[in-house]
């Protein structure tokens, strides 16, 4: 997986010895609580390291999740992910592509929300997504309640592509990013 860097963040593989840092950002409600309804709060090391590795696993042109860290310290502010889309979700929002869209989200330790580090993360990941496969379309699927998130998709220029229950059976917006080569049928 490629290692993106801006002005602030450092977006790298997951280590094993992050372990520490996954389990207290996925022990949080407050944290994990816009991830779905079946999002389930991490109570082990064990856990985290499992889930480190499910992590590095995603691989693909454009695709990954990476952890989040400052440039300046090289402390961990959260995770961001650019994934392929489970077909799934792809039936759920109605859509239909030759090749299979990403999904793309985002979670940050809640002493870093606030900060502009998500969006700031997010862009990059956009611009490499972007320039490694123009072709497939990048999607964000939205907690309707985090309002946070619907900020942070405006800001990214993601535009509102509709609505769907296709998530766990609860409603969530659905966002996708513009691009003149990869717009998903019906928004052209």
């Amino acid at each position: 997986m490629k290692e993106l860097r801006t002005h602030r963040l450092i977006l790298r593989a997951w280590e094993p010895s992050d372990a520490s840092f996954l389990l207290d950002l996925e022990s949080r409600m407050e944290t994990m609580r816009y991830l779905g309804p079946g999002a389930t709060l991490m109570t082990t090391m064990e856990e985290a390291l499992a889930s480190i590795g499910r992590r590095r696993a995603v691989r693909g042109a454009g695709q990954g999740i990476w952890a989040v860290a400052r440039r300046d310290t090289g402390r961990l502010v959260g995770n961001l992910l650019c994934k392929p889309m489970s077909e799934e979700m792809q039936r759920a929002i109605g859509i239909g592509f030759e090749q299979r869209p990403s999904e793309i989200g985002w979670h940050l330790h809640p002493e870093a929300q606030g900060q502009g580090c998500a969006t700031e993360a997010a862009r990059a990941v956009l611009g490499y997504a972007n320039q490694a496969n123009a072709d497939q379309p990048v999607f964000a699927i939205v907690d309707p309640r985090n309002e946070a998130s619907q900020k942070i998709c405006d800001r990214l220029g993601l535009q509102r592509f509709g609505r769907t229950r296709g998530y766990a059976s609860a409603e969530h917006l659905v966002y996708v990013a513009p691009s003149a080569r990869r717009q998903p049928m019906g928004l052209r």
